[in-house]
C-alpha cells in the first residue's frame, strides 16, 4: 500500500471557507455583536431611567392621593366632633346612665349632620359605655356591633379597619362622647369605601391610563379598588432595590406604590404594570435602533467585504501560485504592491522561477544519467557477451593442451624421460589453473547478465558434505593440512535436508573450501560443519590461516578483490570466487557471511532455508560421509 503525499491529504480535508470570505464575515460578526452589546446596554439603561422617573411619579401620585383620603377624614373628624360636643348627645348619654327618659327628639336633632343623605338616611348609632344602645336612626347595620374605640387614642374620633360587606367594604366612624373629662358613651357611624373618582382620573392623567389604585388595611386583610369594590391583593410581593414589585395573574409584572394615610389605619397603594410603564420608552428607542443597526451591519458588511478582498487578493493570488507550484507548475506570476504582502509575492514568484530552473536543470541531469545508465547497462552487456565468448572461445584450445597433455603422459609418442614428465606435469596444472580462471569469468558473466537458472528442490546435507570432501582432497596435492567434514549433530535428524540447487551448493562450498586450503598454512586445520537453528541451516567452513584484517572484509565480496595479492604468487584466481559465490546464495534464498580474527583463522557461514518435509531424497550412493572426521595430510 502506497503512503498518501501531502497533496492527497490536502484534496482529502473537508472544503473551507476561503480568507477572502473569512475576513468579511469576521468583520461583519465583530460589527455585529458589538452593536449587540450597545442595543443590550442601551436597553439595561433606558429601561433603568424609565423605571426610575416612573417609580418617582408614583411616589408623588401616592402621596397626593393618601393627603386627598387624610384630608377628607379629618372633615369627618371635625363633623363627627361637633356632633359629640351637643349638650343633646351628652345629656342622652346622661339620662340612659341614670335610667331617665332620653329626649329623642332633641338627639336626633344634634346627630342630623351626619345621618343626612341626598337619598336616605346614614345609620348611625349612639351607645353606652355599657354596651346599650341609647339611639339607633337608619337602616339597621345587620345587627353588628361597633368596635368600641382604643383607649389608648388620644383622639376623640376613630376610624376602623375595612371590613367586607358583600361585594363593598365598610368601615366605622367612631366619635368619643365625654363630660367633664369623663367618656360616657360613643356614637358610631358605619360607612362604606367610595373611591375618588376625580383623584384616579388625575393619577393616571399624570401617569398611565393602566395605573390601578387600591385602598387596604394596614395590616393587608381587605383590600378594595376603585369605586367601592373588593380586590384581592396581589401575588409575590417583593422589595427591590429599586422599591417594590408585585405580580397579579393575567397582568403580569408590577410596579407598587404605598403611602399610609396618618388618620386611619390604611395605606394607598398604586400598581402600574411594568410593560405599560416601559415600553413606551424602551420600545420607542428600541424600535428607532434596531432598523439603524441593522442598516449599519449592512453597510459594514459590504465595506468589509470590499475592504477583505482587496486585503486578501494578494494572498489568494499566492495560494492559487502556492498550488499551481505543488502541481509543478512554475509559470504563474503573482503580482502585489508595495507592502508586506507585496514582498512577500515577488519573493515567492523569484522562487518559483528559481525553483522552475532548478527543475529543468534536474530534468535534464535525470535525463543525461538515464542516458548514461542506458550506455552503461549496454556497455556491461557487451562486457558480459564479450566475456562470455572469450570464456567460450578459450575453453577449447586449453581442453586439446590438456588433452594432448594426457596423451604424452600415457607414452602414447614414446616413453618420457624425468624431465619431460616434470614439465608435463606444469602444463597440465597451468592448464588447469587458466581452465579454473576462464570458468569463474564465464560463471561471473553469466550471473552478471542474469542467465543462471537455479534449480531449487529439498537436498540432503550429508549427501551435500560427502561430495565436498571427495572433490576438496585431490585439492591438497600432499599438502600437510587436515581437512575434515563434520556430520550434524546427534540431536539433528539423519534426514536434514535444505533448499537449495544442489549442484551450485557443492560450487559454493568446493570454492570456500579451496579459498581455506589456499591461505591455510602448512600444519593448520580446514574444516566443514553443519547446524541448524530454527529454520535455518548453517554450513560452515573455517580455517586457522591468518585470518582478514577487518577494514578488508567488506570488500572481499567484491568482483576482483583478494586478499594480500602479490606478483610473486601468479597461481592465485582473479578473485571472482567469493563474488560468485554470495550471488549463487542469494539465488537459492540464502546468506553468505564470514567472521575472521586476525592470527586465528576465518569462519565462512552459508545459511540456507531448511526443507520443511524432505520427502523421496535418497542419498547418492556413490559417496558416502564418515561418521567421524576424516583427516588427509
Amino acid at each position: 500500500m502506497s503512503a498518501a503525499t501531502p497533496s492527497d491529504v490536502r484534496d482529502q480535508r473537508r472544503p473551507s471557507l476561503s480568507l477572502e470570505w473569512k475576513l468579511p464575515i469576521v468583520m461583519t460578526a465583530g460589527i455585529a455583536a458589538a452593536l449587540a452589546v450597545l442595543l443590550l446596554s442601551t436597553d439595561v439603561v433606558l429601561r433603568g431611567r424609565a423605571e426610575e422617573r416612573t417609580r418617582d411619579r408614583m411616589s408623588h401620585a401616592v402621596t397626593e392621593l393618601a393627603r386627598e383620603v387624610d384630608t377628607a377624614l379629618f372633615d369627618r373628624e371635625l363633623q363627627f366632633g361637633n356632633v359629640t360636643k351637643q349638650p343633646a348627645v351628652r345629656r342622652a348619654l346622661l339620662d340612659a346612665e341614670r335610667g331617665q327618659r332620653v329626649d329623642t327628639l332633641a338627639l336626633r336633632q344634634a346627630v342630623a349632620p351626619i345621618v343626612a343623605s341626598p337619598d336616605s338616611l346614614r345609620p348611625a348609632e349612639l351607645w353606652d359605655l355599657a354596651g346599650r344602645p341609647v339611639l339607633s336612626i337608619g337602616p339597621a347595620v345587620d345587627g353588628v356591633r361597633p368596635p368600641p374605640p382604643p383607649t389608648s387614642d388620644s383622639s376623640s374620633v376613630h376610624f376602623s379597619s375595612m371590613q367586607l360587606s358583600g361585594q363593598r367594604v365598610r368601615f366605622w366612624i367612631i366619635a368619643s362622647v365625654d363630660d367633664n373629662g369623663r367618656r360616657i358613651g360613643y356614637l358610631a357611624q358605619p360607612r362604606f369605601v367610595v373611591g375618588q373618582r376625580e383623584s384616579l382620573r388625575m393619577v393616571r392623567e399624570f401617569l398611565f391610563d393602566s395605573v390601578t389604585s387600591y385602598l387596604r388595611n394596614a395590616d393587608a386583610s381587605v383590600w378594595v379598588t376603585t369605586p367601592d369594590r373588593s380586590a384581592a391583593p396581589p401575588d409575590r410581593v417583593r422589595r427591590t432595590a429599586t422599591g417594590m414589585r408585585a405580580f397579579r395573574p393575567g397582568v403580569g409584572d408590577l410596579f407598587v406604590a404605598e403611602a399610609p394615610i396618618p388618620r386611619a389605619p390604611w395605606v394607598v397603594a398604586l400598581e402600574l404594570p411594568v410593560s405599560h410603564a416601559l415600553d413606551p420608552l424602551v420600545g420607542q428607542t428600541l424600535r428607532l435602533l434596531v432598523p439603524l443597526s441593522l442598516l449599519v451591519v449592512f453597510v459594514g458588511a459590504v465595506l468589509s467585504l470590499v475592504i477583505g478582498r482587496y486585503v486578501t487578493r494578494p494572498l489568494t493570488e499566492l495560494t492559487t501560485a502556492a498550488e499551481s507550484v505543488s502541481r509543478g507548475t512554475y509559470d504563474r506570476a503573482v503580482t502585489g504592491g508595495r507592502d508586506e504582502l507585496g514582498r512577500l509575492a515577488a519573493s515567492f514568484d523569484s522562487m518559483a522561477r528559481q525553483v522552475s530552473t532548478a527543475r529543468r536543470e534536474l530534468e535534464q541531469r535525470a535525463t543525461e544519467a538515464e542516458t548514461a545508465r542506458r550506455e552503461a547497462e549496454g556497455a556491461n552487456r557487451s562486457k558480459s557477451n564479450f566475456l562470455a565468448m572469450m570464456s567460450h572461445e578459450l575453453r577449447t584450445p586449453l581442453n586439446a593442451i590438456g588433452g594432448y597433455t594426457q596423451l604424452l603422459q600415457m607414452g602414447v609418442h614414446g616413453p618420457l624421460t624425468p624431465d619431460q614428465e616434470r614439465d608435463l606435469a606444469r602444463i597440465e596444472r597451468s592448464q588447469a589453473h587458466l581452465l579454473t580462471l576462464i570458468t569463474d569469468i564465464l560463471d561471473f558473466a553469466r550471473i552478471d547478465a542474469g542467465r543462471v537458472q537455479f534449480n531449487v528442490r529439498d537436498v540432503l546435507v550429508d549427501d551435500v558434505l560427502a561430495s565436498v570432501e571427495a572433490l576438496a582432497t585431490p585439492l591438497l596435492r600432499g599438502r600437510p593440512l587436515v581437512f575434515t567434514c563434520v556430520r550434524c549433530p546427534p540431536a539433528a535428524p539423519p534426514a536434514l535436508a535444505v533448499r537449495a540447487d544442489r549442484d551450485k551448493l557443492c560450487q559454493v562450498l568446493l570454492n570456500l573450501v579451496g579459498n581455506a586450503i589456499k591461505y591455510t598454512p602448512d600444519g593448520g586445520t580446514v574444516s566443514v560443519l553443519a547446524d541448524t537453528e530454527d529454520r535455518v541451516v548453517h554450513l560452515r567452513v573455517q580455517d586457522t590461516g591468518p585470518g582478514i584484517p577487518n577494514d578488508q572484509i567488506g570488500q572481499i565480496f567484491e568482483p576482483f578483490v583478494q586478499g594480500e595479492r602479490s606478483l610473486n604468487r601468479p597461481e592465485e584466481g582473479l578473485g571472482l570466487g567469493l563474488a560468485i559465490s554470495r550471488e549463487l546464495v542469494a539465488g537459492m534464498g540464502g546468506s553468505l557471511s564470514v567472521a575472521s580474527e586476525l592470527g586465528r583463522g576465518s569462519v565462512f557461514v552459508v545459511a540456507l532455508p531448511r526443507a520443511a518435509h524432505p520427502v523421496g531424497i535418497t542419498p547418492n550412493p556413490g559417496l558416502s560421509l564418515s561418521e567421524s572426521p576424516t583427516a588427509v595430510a
